[in-house]
């Protein structure tokens, strides 16, 4: 690696993040991955990460009541569950002034295929975006715009040609954008990453 890519990466962080596409691969061979940028109301104090800490908990009992309300409703059905892998990093404004986080939210390609339409309710989009409402105890109607969707969220990785998924391409600039080290304010009192690798 060149010493210009090594002043714009983290590379501790490119090492940990695609741990974490490994361990989601493993556990679902076909693994939709969900780009998603996770933010605060304007007048909120953020300290520390434990919004963030929250928001995996809060997003996997969700996924895990929809599946239960899947099997009771569809008895005989193979309905599908998802495990949730996530990697998030904490970034600044220019201005050090804002904190949002980017996030990288891996599911089961069998069971959500896609966010479905952001406005609705009961898709996955709205599962993240009432998971977050949650972490920050606000009512997700009112502050659904914390949480923002970038053009084109959504990739596919399959186990079988994961390296060779064009898919992979566009995954791995995702990654590397997570993995810059520009807006990031590193300390020793509150990290700038976690996932679950």
């Amino acid at each position: 690696m060149s010493k210009t890519y090594l002043k714009k990466y983290n590379i501790y962080y490119l090492y940990k993040i695609k741990k974490t596409l490994e361990l989601a691969l493993l556990a679902h061979h076909r693994t939709l991955i969900v780009r998603v940028d996770l933010h605060f109301p304007d007048n909120y104090h953020v300290e520390d990460n434990r919004a963030i800490g929250s928001f995996p908990p809060a997003l996997k009992s969700r996924l895990i009541a929809k599946y239960k309300r899947q099997v009771k409703h569809n008895p005989g059905k193979q309905i599908h569950q998802s495990d949730l892998h996530y990697v998030w990093v904490r970034e600044q404004n220019q201005c050090g002034t804002k904190i949002h986080y980017h996030a990288l939210l891996m599911f089961n390609k069998d069971a959500f295929y896609t966010l479905g339409d952001y406005t609705q309710k009961g898709n996955l989009a709205d599962m993240i975006i009432q998971a977050w409402c949650s972490a920050l105890n606000l009512d997700a109607e009112k502050h659904r715009t914390l949480v923002t969707f970038p053009k084109n969220p959504c990739y596919y990785l399959y186990w079988a040609n994961a390296n060779k998924s064009t898919n992979f391409d566009v995954i791995s600039s995702r990654i590397e954008y997570m993995a810059k080290h520009r807006d990031k304010q590193y300390s020793r009192k509150v990290r700038t990453m976690g996932c679950t690798a």
